[in-house]
C-alpha cells in the first residue's frame, strides 16, 4: 500500500473559547425555557399565568447575557470559531423569537 504524502490537520494547539461555550450554554438554556413556556401555554390554552411569563422573561434575559458573552468571545483571536459562531447565531435567533413573542403578547 503506498504511503500518503499529506499531513493530517490537527488543531491541538488551538482551544475553544470559554466565553463562546458559555454563550452556547446560555442559549441552550434559553431555548429550553422558550420551548417549556410554549408547551405550558398550549396545554393551558393561553391561560398559563405567571409561570409562563417568568419563563419568558428569564429566557429573554439569558439570551441577552448569552449574546454579550458571544460578543466578548470574538475578542479572543487565538481560539477556534465553532462555539463563537454557534453562540452568536443561537442567541440572536432567540432574541428575535423572544421579541416576537413579547410583541404578539402585547397586541393579542
Amino acid at each position: 500500500m503506498p504511503k500518503r504524502n499529506h499531513r493530517p490537520y490537527k488543531f491541538q494547539d488551538i482551544r475553544h473559547s470559554v466565553d463562546g461555550m458559555v454563550a452556547c450554554g446560555l442559549g441552550c438554556v434559553s431555548a429550553l425555557l422558550i420551548i417549556g413556556e410554549l408547551i405550558l401555554t398550549i396545554k393551558a390554552k393561553g391561560a398559563a399565568g405567571g409561570i409562563a411569563g417568568f419563563m419568558g422573561i428569564s429566557a429573554f434575559f439569558l439570551a441577552i447575557v448569552g449574546f454579550v458573552f458571544a460578543v466578548i468571545s470574538w475578542k479572543d483571536e487565538e481560539s477556534m470559531d465553532l462555539f463563537k459562531r454557534a453562540g452568536t447565531l443561537l442567541n440572536i435567533i432567540l432574541l428575535l423569537v423572544n421579541i416576537i413573542i413579547i410583541i404578539l403578547g402585547l397586541f393579542a
